[in-house]
């Protein structure tokens, strides 16, 4: 009799390298639960990705992933398009943990575990961007590029906020660019500051702040803030914290199955809180494609 795979496939570097102390108590679980299990552990970059191809040319049952947004968004682009795809089980260990707040899977790794004794099955989308993919958010601007700046050491010390206060930086300097949308038959130009693709409803940690976003409906949504005032900011703050954006005077939004973005002059896209793809940009919705395991409410 074949027993059933699983594999763990854990960013060391996540947690601030805490991701040691949780790999034990995943892997007793999955054996107690009758799996054979199989431990990665990533070295360098799209190690994780590798990792997850081969999960699947294994036909390993579920997949259990310890690490940040980054890691994650590797493991969901390397299982995207193949034929067969695993259950995703995710161990929260970065700084923003956007998609696991999006899906309310625990933050804190030891409840995240406990959720392999009592799942629930969420069928969520992904989005595709040029020839690869997004689990969250696609960023244009100067905003969404200040985040490159964060260093490791300042991400361990302030967690999210230091996301934050590079972004405030840029955002006194009020850079604004051309942005060209084009959507069903659609093309609207205008002037921004940034500009959001997501199929999720969280941003920068902060959950339920686009509130016709969600994670399974099989759109994606644009959100172009145009360049806005001090007195512009305090009032889309409120909108945000209410998942009000769409209904701030400065935003306009576009909700398609497939947008293409490009901007003038040139910008790079922020992909998942990584450097991704300069514009133009091709975007698409992979409709109720990866299976992932949450909590009962």
């Amino acid at each position: 009799m074949i027993s059933k795979q699983a594999m763990i496939i854990v960013n060391p570097s996540s947690g601030e390298e805490k991701s040691s102390l949780f790999i034990d108590d995943t892997e007793n679980m999955l054996m107690t639960m009758g799996y054979q299990v199989t431990v990665k552990e990533t070295k360098k970059e799209s190690d994780a990705e590798k990792f997850a191809v081969e999960a699947c040319e294994k036909k390993v049952h579920i997949v259990s992933v310890m690490g940040g947004d980054g890691t994650v968004n590797e493991v969901l682009s390397g299982i995207a398009e193949k034929e067969y795809r695993p259950v995703i089980h995710i161990i929260p260990l970065g700084t923003v943990n956007n998609f696991a707040k999006a899906l309310d899977i625990p933050l804190k790794p030891k409840e995240a575990i406990q959720v392999l004794e009592n799942p629930v099955e969420r069928i969520t989308d992904i989005g595709k961007i040029n020839n690869t993919y997004f689990i969250n958010l696609v960023n244009l601007g100067a905003i969404a590029e200040a985040t490159y700046e964060v260093t490791s050491e300042q991400k361990s010390k302030l967690g999210s906020l230091a996301y934050f206060m590079e972004g405030v930086k840029q955002y006194t300097k009020q850079d604004t660019f051309i942005v060209t949308v084009e959507y069903e038959n659609e093309v609207k130009q205008l002037e921004a500051m940034l500009v959001l693709t997501t199929v999720t409803d969280t941003i920068a940690g902060l959950q339920h702040v686009m509130r016709e976003v969600n994670p399974d409906d099989g759109y994606l949504h644009v959100f172009v803030i145009k360049q806005i005032s001090g007195f512009d900011s305090v009032s889309m703050l409120s909108n945000l914290w209410n998942g009000m954006l769409k209904d701030h005077q400065q935003v306009a939004y576009y909700k398609a199955k497939s947008i293409k973005i490009d901007t003038n002059p040139k910008k790079v896209a922020n992909i998942d809180g990584d450097e991704g793809y300069p514009t133009p940009l091709s975007l698409s919705i992979l409709e109720k494609h990866i299976k992932v395991l949450s909590q009962k409410n």
